[in-house]
């Protein structure tokens, strides 16, 4: 398995490729509102600043040259300068049912920690693997509630303190 954070310029390239993979293997569990941040990304904010850090990543992991699973990940724009929907903070990680039990889910959640320094996200509580992966990485889950569809949600934090 070969992970590869995404530059600017590749995500302009790439762009239409990755919004159709999650949009076809998200199972329905990526919100409305995620995969609309994840189309509009503004190809800067992926790049990293001097120290090696920044507020978003796109992630993918790849077998061979087959695209196996990709990550996403905004946190909040708190400067107030960026779009009205950059104040919230946008996560998924979508991996191919084929490939999924293989540690691809693991590649990525370990490439968007050490990218973002701190990571904000929010798992519905009818998906545990979702959760055990969170739990995997130390993440701690402070808070639920009702998720866009009604159910119960965990937010989970992990990282640097947010």
């Amino acid at each position: 398995m070969e992970t590869q954070l995404w530059t600017p310029e590749e995500w302009r390239n790439g762009r239409r490729r990755l919004v159709m993979f999650a949009s076809r293997f998200g199972e329905k569990r990526i919100t409305a509102a995620t995969l609309h941040a994840f189309r509009r990304l503004d190809g800067e904010r992926l790049r990293a600043d001097a120290s090696g850090l920044s507020d978003t990543a796109v992630v993918t992991v790849r077998a061979g040259n087959r695209l196996i699973g990709l990550g996403f990940a905004r946190q909040a724009d708190s400067s107030g300068a960026g779009e009205a929907d950059d104040d919230e903070d946008a996560s998924m990680i979508v991996i191919h049912p084929a490939a999924r039990g293989v540690g691809a889910g693991s590649a990525i959640l370990d490439a968007l920690l050490s990218r973002l320094g701190r990571l904000t996200c929010y798992v519905a509580a009818d998906n545990p693997a979702s959760m055990a992966l969170c739990f995997k990485f130390g993440m701690r889950a402070v808070s639920m509630h009702k998720g866009p569809t009604g159910k119960p949600t965990l937010r989970f934090e992990g990282g640097a303190p947010v």
